[in-house]
């Protein structure tokens, strides 16, 4: 009987696999009985995940018979496809969320990567693009929106056109063999920052259309990429969209912790921050240490977690719920 191997999983496409092992790559498959014992995509092996299994094909080949227990898992949900959850990659320590100081930029969405990167169990890290373009107040003006979102407990970097400090600014986060990875909308230039981490000029990337500001799709597959000092980085596809979850509505939290707080002092507490009387969000908003726009993207967010496991009869029902709720008299205090 073939020794069992231990490797991670450096490249994933639908079937295709590629492991190192003992620093040497080779493709891989999945064995039949994992395959068949396998309940969904999520059960599959993950760029990122510690997988064992045995050599096969005169031992030019290794074949997965499953993983080891995961640290952390990206995943995302589509918003036009509300059943059907894709992971990105595993045991991702740090995931840098990447946005582009143009069009592109757009703080719910960054709202919703911070979601996905709390509740996937990696820290996640801002990393603003293409700064080179934009002048020195417009640059803080972004700054300052980033500031309003993470209350400045998410690490933010910039980067532009000039690369010569880009791996200085991310060193501290690539110690050998830690794992990080990148996320963000098709053309804020992921690709092109692991580029110039790595040192690797093979990367391809594409350039921007210049009537709306989107980058051209690059990324098709999960890959890990080894930078010089021993690090992997992880690239995934653009995304366009992003879906909410149930368990990412679970950060929310974390997400919006000035409305958290002030909720804390609302006179009912399920309160919804919706006409309620003595709501203490509310009156933050009267106060203006709250806006009214964040209000409505933390209840946006908050609904759309909520209804993402329901069917679209259940959606309905829960709609009507909500509306009775926030028209019902609440007599009483706490």
């Amino acid at each position: 009987m073939n020794q069992q191997l231990t490797g991670c999983v450096i490249f994933q496409s639908q079937d295709h696999y590629r492991v190192l092992i003992n620093d040497i790559e080779m493709n891989a498959i999945l064995s039949g009985r994992y395959r068949h014992e396998a309940q969904s995509n999520v059960d599959l092996p993950l760029v990122g995940d510690q997988v064992y299994g045995q050599l096969y094909d005169d031992n030019r080949r290794f074949q997965i018979m499953g993983y080891t227990k995961r640290r952390s898992i990206i995943q995302r949900r589509s918003t036009k496809q509300q059943s059907h959850l894709q992971p990105l990659a595993a045991n991702i320590e740090t995931l840098f969320i990447v946005t582009s100081a143009n069009k592109e930029f757009n703080e719910a969405r960054l709202q919703r990567y911070l979601a996905m990167a709390w509740e996937s169990g990696a820290n996640p890290a801002i990393v603003l693009s293409k700064i080179d373009l934009i002048s020195t107040n417009e640059l803080t003006d972004y700054l300052n929106q980033i500031s309003a979102i993470t209350f400045d407990s998410v690490p933010v970097m910039t980067t532009g056109a000039n690369h010569d400090q880009l791996a200085a600014q991310f060193a501290s986060y690539l110690a050998p063999d830690s794992w990080v990875g990148f996320v963000g909308s098709s053309g804020v230039g992921k690709s092109t920052l692991i580029k110039h981490i790595i040192g690797d000029q093979q990367l391809t990337t594409r350039s921007i259309r210049s009537d709306d500001d989107k980058g051209r799709h690059t990324t098709t597959s999960r890959q890990a990429y080894r930078t010089p000092s021993g690090a992997f980085i992880v690239d995934t596809p653009g995304m366009r969209e992003l879906g909410m979850t149930s368990e990412m509505g679970a950060t929310l939290n974390d997400v919006f912790t000035d409305i958290e707080t002030f909720a804390q002092n609302c006179r009912f507490n399920d309160c919804q921050h919706n006409g309620e009387p003595g709501c203490a969000v509310a009156a933050a908003i009267e106060t203006h240490q709250l806006t009214a726009k964040r209000l409505i993207d933390y209840q946006k967010l908050k609904i759309e977690a909520e209804y993402s496991q329901l069917s679209p009869r259940e959606i309905e029902r829960a709609k009507v719920t909500r509306l009775l709720g926030s028209l019902k008299t609440r007599p009483g205090q706490k």
